[in-house]
């Protein structure tokens, strides 16, 4: 067989293999469809957004803090927990986000789903401990003492578990159909 049919049968044999892939990069690497690649994106940076704005915020309010401490009597504590699943989260969403541009480039992309999950994880984790250990009202605990004990703080770590559990598991079926293929 002559190089030029071995090459060509070569060629055949890829574009039967991609074929109803996504052309990404002159490639055609990516077996789901094109919304399925661009949700994982949105996923991944509105994740990634979330958790970088709560952060910031978290540093903003602790840098105020003793100026409202002063006006007010509250004072308000450095919560580790909190700040390290707030970390969590974010790196989780910058990989999920990174994923499919890795896959689309036949990169590494299993390295960031499982780094992702890991990180989604851990703050899961953290969340579950200080659930169980503190209850719902944890951060407002962590954050404010006895004076954060109220609804509110109950329902902001509802909105942080709640979200962190739905991402987790949206990360777990990509990660299994990741290992699937």
């Amino acid at each position: 067989m002559s190089q030029e049919n071995f090459s060509a049968n070569v060629q055949k044999e890829r574009q039967s293999k991609y074929s109803g892939g996504a052309r990404v990069f002159g490639k055609e690497q990516w077996k789901l469809p094109k919304w399925e690649f661009y949700l994982t994106i949105l996923v991944g940076f509105i994740t990634f957004v979330f958790g970088f704005i709560s952060t910031a915020v978290y540093f903003a309010v602790m840098y105020v803090s003793p100026i409202v401490s002063n006006l007010t009597g509250f004072t308000f504590l450095g919560s580790r927990f909190l700040l390290f699943t707030l970390a969590m989260i974010t790196l989780s969403g910058f990989l999920l986000a990174v994923y499919p541009y890795s896959k689309a480039v036949d990169g590494n992309s299993s390295l960031f789903i499982i780094l992702s999950f890991i990180a989604s994880g851990i703050a899961l984790g953290v969340q579950v401990y200080k659930l169980a250990f503190d209850g719902p009202t944890w951060i407002g605990l962590d954050l404010l003492g006895e004076h954060g004990n109220t609804v509110e703080m109950m329902y902001l770590g509802a909105v942080y578990f709640a979200y962190n559990l739905i991402l987790f598991v949206l990360i777990y079926t990509i990660m299994r159909r990741e290992f699937e293929e």
